[in-house]
């Protein structure tokens, strides 16, 4: 099906429905706010420096980012989040392994000294550009 705006040329919105892709990896999205007695600077540095290292060891996991708040459209100077981690596995199964793994209690744990809240999010990632 193709939608045509003005002056844009005809846009392709059929489903880009992939059969090979039935088995999607699942992305956990985990949000952190930092203690108010941290700046946000000093949390970025511990999340980067300290708690990065026991993250990339989770067993099954495939990919992690993490992403660094450094202002708002909406909510400058009083975001609600200071970063976002992004974990990849290949299913609900290898995540709930991960946590429950010494190595995830480990990294959770160490997690829970160092943030006032947290979200976190299970998703199924549909990328549609790039």
């Amino acid at each position: 099906m193709a939608v045509r705006l003005a002056g844009i040329p005809a846009l392709d919105t059929t489903p880009q429905h992939d059969p090979q892709k039935e088995e999607r990896m699942i992305k956990v999205m985990v949000l952190l706010r930092r203690s108010e007695s941290s700046t946000r600077e000093r949390f970025h540095r511990w999340w980067l420096d300290e708690h990065v290292p026991y993250v990339k060891v989770l067993p099954g996991l495939r990919k992690y980012r993490v992403c660094l708040v450094t202002g708002s459209t909406s909510h400058e100077g009083r975001e609600p989040w200071d970063g976002i981690a992004e974990l990849w596995f290949d299913s609900r199964a290898a995540l709930d392994a991960a946590w429950s793994s010494e190595v995830g209690r480990t990294a959770l744990e160490h997690s829970r000294e160092s943030h006032s809240d947290r979200l976190v999010l299970i998703t199924e990632e549909h990328e549609l550009i790039g």
